[in-house]
């Protein structure tokens, strides 16, 4: 080697888990959530006599598999492999794909959905791989974890549109086969080769050696970050259940607005087309609200920031209860992605402020029990609500007023980011 040949640090690992991260929610959280409102008018036609309660009844049958399986689930991932739990995910979820595209009556579409979705998102979906992520990185965690679900957003941008045109043109049954070779043929390799599930396998560190010799004299990582929960004490904790209560309830108005909302802008006598191009518009913003949102969270904390995306939700629900029209259904479809944005990195990260990263998954799984009631009401609700009065204007005015009442959540979580750790440099350095 030359004097004075300084070789180039690598990129830190961290960013490949984000990437991989990003795929899995492509592939997988996208092709699953913005894909079956599409589906949704057809399954009804067919399977349930044109009843969309019963078709949403079995998105929230896999919510209640979900939920029930997440405590056991996020035990394993803390003490086990995340990449071969997401890997017998993508397996599931490919089968149940298949199984979908052949299925006749209302009962088989509860057992594929309600129990092969359930349990194959749940292994492959953010239950698993935000595990991983809080393994990699502490510092950057809020924009990690917004970049790795960032691939969700973009999903929903392309998935609309997209499969409004395939189910169109060659129907919804052979859709889902095409969705089952692409799960499996692009996902498997990805996480097999790249997936990492800890730093200490390729002898690295969180958020990597070279960003921690920059930060010797700072306290990395908060107190708690090391500490052993037993779920009496997550229990007992209030922090836990604000988490609970604010983000089943933005889990709801998702479930319930991604189910339905494709069905109410047709009802509003948009086109197909049109009403696939306002998913993808509201996506898109979800995607480029992602970074912004995992810059407030690491620079001004989750209390901040969850309170902008609650009041972004209210003014988004209540104007697709009163607009219509394209361009306006345009307007709030971009206001509502912006909104959602920050659902799923903020939840993780106030989750992994509050109880740190040795018992993330364990808590990350019973929290998905507290969700549960929530989760599970919004979707069959806004159906009921559709069936009994012909659109969906009350559930959207119900389901903003569930976001105000969650704005009293903020007030007992932590924040987190720089507005934590700024006590702990000045103690440091002191």
């Amino acid at each position: 080697m030359q004097a004075g040949f300084e070789p180039k640090p690598r990129v830190f690992y961290g960013w490949t888990i984000v990437f991989v991260g990003a795929i899995l929610t492509f592939l997988g959280t996208g092709f699953y959530s913005y894909s079956r409102g599409v589906f949704l008018p057809s399954l009804a036609e067919e399977l349930a006599d044109g009843s969309r309660f019963a078709i949403a009844m079995g998105f929230s049958i896999a919510a209640v598999t979900s939920a029930l399986l997440a405590p056991f689930l996020g035990r394993i991932l803390d003490s086990f492999s995340p990449k071969k739990v997401i890997l017998i995910g993508i397996v599931i979820v490919t089968f149940s794909y298949l199984l979908l595209s052949i299925c006749q009556t209302l009962w088989q579409f509860y057992l594929i959905v309600g129990i092969g979705m359930g349990v194959g998102m749940s292994c492959m979906g953010n239950l698993a791989w935000h595990r991983t992520i809080i393994s990699w990185f502490d510092h950057w965690r809020g924009r990690a974890i917004a970049l790795g679900v960032l691939g969700a957003s973009l999903a929903g941008v392309v998935m609309p549109p997209l499969v409004t045109s395939l189910v169109e043109e060659i129907g919804w049954r052979p859709s889902f086969i095409i969705f089952a070779i692409i799960v499996m043929t692009l996902l498997t390799p990805l996480v097999y080769y790249l997936l990492k599930d800890r730093p200490e396998e390729i002898g690295e560190v969180r958020d990597g050696h070279a960003y921690r010799a920059k930060q010797a004299d700072i306290r990395l990582a908060s107190e708690s970050e090391d500490r052993l929960w037993h779920w009496q004490d997550m229990l007992r904790s209030p922090a836990f259940w604000s988490i609970g209560m604010m983000f089943g309830a933005m889990g709801c108005v998702y479930s319930a607005t991604m189910l339905h909302l494709f069905g109410h802008l047709k009802d509003i006598d948009l086109s197909a087309t049109e009403a696939a191009y306002v998913l993808s518009i509201t996506a898109l913003f979800a995607a480029l609200g992602k970074p912004i949102v995992g810059w407030m969270a690491d620079a001004l904390g989750a209390r901040i920031t969850i309170w902008v995306a609650l009041i972004v939700h209210v003014i988004a629900l209540l104007l697709f209860a009163t607009g219509s029209g394209f361009e306006m259904s345009l307007i709030t479809g971009a206001i509502y992605g912006f909104g959602y944005a920050g659902m799923s990195p903020l939840r993780t990260f106030s989750l992994s402020v509050a109880i740190g990263n040795q018992s993330f998954g364990a808590a990350n799984g019973i929290l998905r029990l507290v969700e549960l009631p929530l989760v599970i009401s919004a979707s069959p609700l806004a159906g009921y609500i559709y069936d009994t009065t012909g659109n969906y204007r009350i559930a959207f005015f119900i389901l903003a007023a569930l976001m105000l009442v969650c704005c009293i959540g903020p007030f007992f979580i932590k924040a987190g980011g720089a507005r934590e750790r700024a006590p702990n440099l000045s103690s440091s350095s002191a």
